[in-house]
């Protein structure tokens, strides 16, 4: 708690400062003016305090399972009570992290230092640097966490406050330590190492609280209230943050965040949880699919084509629902993703009017199902075997093994002519031989060629007779029945032997000719 009577953190600091000597308190002066600046609401939070103390900063690392069951019962008015306070804990963090990173920048100076007065001078600023950050820091998380511990009556254990390092009573090194780091660079070097690696373990701690700030500002903004200003300082404050200009500093930075838990192990794991949810949400996708499609071929008895669009629909439509929860394990946001698909909804719509309308025509096939899947169709100008359909086009493969993709509404529309969804079917064939020629012989020859073909179908009985006298033939219709697919086969073989048949006969097939007649008459003679 604050004591009116006791002087303020921020006094104190500045009395320790403004006693160094002249030389360190350049330096010195900009460290305090940042950590001022920035610790001006602290201190106002410690002679202003709210009437409601917050309950949930306790413990700095309360687990987050457990965090997230703790804010939900809160009020919004409470829950801004509690983002203050995570608040305070994250800016103290990252005002710590500030001054460790000054401390670097002083010991890389003492390092470079071409006079031993001048590394002295520099390293022992870099330790006052660190020494009072470290207080401001502390401070700031104590009288944070003690007003939640007064607040729901618990003692719980600071784990925090043993990561951190502690500081000498007083601020100030002793005389003893400062002259032992002055006149040696390897203490510069020991020290830099030690606020590297201090920096990466505050870049953990920042991350930590940063993902419980989160929590309360998901439910604060859940019940109304306006967390934009805290996340964007939360997205300002994350990340790293490499110093080029310092080789050693950099390499520490990306080693320190691969090696850190909150940085390169968690996103390893993030990133290993992304693959393990595509490859499951794949696997069941497929196995559900399977069975939808076995469960539609054998209970319900639909059409090929509505078999496989429904199947994988489904598959499709899980693989989407996996890929977005995947992206969570990323640590991905996909509400504003969501609130986008659906705000552009309508947008999208207008602009695919004729998407829509293939769609509509695509049910209406599969409800009225006109062909299925290995069917020789002619639809859409198109004649070939089907062999798929979306809701929005069909895919036929056509006799000389071209693949083409009809709009299903060009489809729906038009005539369709489904050629093999009978499993017989008649060939028609037509024969002219000439006038002089035995139309009578030659119905005989085409008669036997008919019957003789093991593929002719007996029932219905073929049909041979004279048709038509043309221009310039008598025609013959064969009519012979045949299964859909020897169809081909029939038409072709009956023709070469007809064909044969007649020429053996002396029975010929005439062209089209034209009987040109040339009439001579006399003049009158002239008187």
């Amino acid at each position: 708690m604050f004591h009116p009577e006791e002087p303020c953190l921020m006094c104190q600091a500045t009395h320790r400062i403004l006693s160094r000597t002249p030389s360190a308190l350049a330096f010195s002066i900009v460290a305090l003016i940042t950590l001022w600046v920035s610790g001006l609401p602290v201190v106002a939070q410690e002679s202003d305090q709210p009437k409601t103390a917050p309950v949930t900063t306790a413990d700095p690392n309360v687990p987050m399972d457990s965090l997230r069951v703790m804010v939900k019962p809160l009020t919004q008015d409470e829950l801004a009570v509690e983002a203050d306070a995570w608040f305070e804990l994250l800016k103290a963090k990252a005002r710590q992290i500030a001054v460790a990173k000054l401390g670097v920048r002083k010991t890389s100076d003492a390092l470079a230092a071409e006079s031993e007065e001048e590394a002295s001078r520099s390293l022992a600023e870099a330790e006052q640097v660190k020494k009072l950050g470290d207080e401001v820091a502390k401070k700031a998380e104590e009288t944070v966490t003690q007003a939640a511990r007064e607040s729901t009556g618990v003692d719980v254990i600071d784990r925090s406050e043993e990561q951190l390092p502690e500081a000498d009573e007083g601020g100030e090194p002793s005389a003893e330590d400062t002259s032992e780091t002055a006149q040696s660079t390897e203490t510069a070097a020991k020290l830099k190492t030690d606020l590297l690696e201090d920096i990466t373990v505050l870049q953990d701690e920042r991350t930590s609280l940063s993902d419980r700030f989160t929590i309360v500002l998901d439910s604060w903004e859940a019940k109304g209230g306006e967390a934009e200003s805290y996340r964007k300082y939360i997205a300002a404050v994350s990340g790293v943050e490499l110093d080029t200009t310092d080789a050693e500093a950099a390499w520490s930075t990306v080693v320190g965040w691969f090696v850190s838990k909150e940085g390169g192990q968690r996103w390893a794991w993030n990133i290993v949880k992304f693959i393990l949810i595509l490859v499951v949400a794949y696997l069941v996708s497929k196995v559900l699919s399977g069975g939808v499609n076995w469960l539609l071929d054998r209970k319900i008895r639909l059409s090929q084509l509505a078999e496989r669009l429904i199947a994988n629909t489904i598959r499709n439509v899980f693989l989407a629902v996996g890929f977005a929860v995947a992206l969570t394990a990323l640590e991905v946001d996909i509400t504003p993703i969501l609130a986008a698909i659906g705000a552009t909804g309508l947008v999208v719509g207008l602009a695919l009017q004729d998407t829509l309308s293939n769609f509509a025509s695509g049910l209406m096939i599969l409800i009225n199902r006109p062909f299925d899947v290995g069917h020789v169709v002619n639809a859409g100008g198109v004649t070939g075997t089907v062999h798929q359909m979306n809701l929005v086009s069909t895919t036929f493969h056509t006799f000389d093994n071209q693949t083409i993709y009809v709009p299903n509404n060009e489809i729906w529309n038009n005539v369709i002519t489904n050629i093999t969804a009978n499993d017989k079917r008649r060939v028609d064939m037509e024969f002219g031989i000439g006038y002089s020629d035995d139309f009578e012989q030659a119905e005989e020859i085409i008669a036997d060629v008919v019957k003789s073909h093991d593929l002719v179908l007996e029932e219905p009985e073929p049909v041979v007779v004279t048709h038509a006298l043309a221009d310039s033939s008598v025609n013959i219709v064969c009519r012979p029945w045949a299964a859909t697919s020897d169809w081909w086969k029939v038409k072709t073989d009956v023709t070469r032997e007809v064909k044969r048949r007649f020429d053996a006969a002396g029975i010929s097939i005439p062209f089209p000719q034209q009987d040109v007649h040339v009439y001579q008459t006399s003049l009158p003679e002239k008187s």
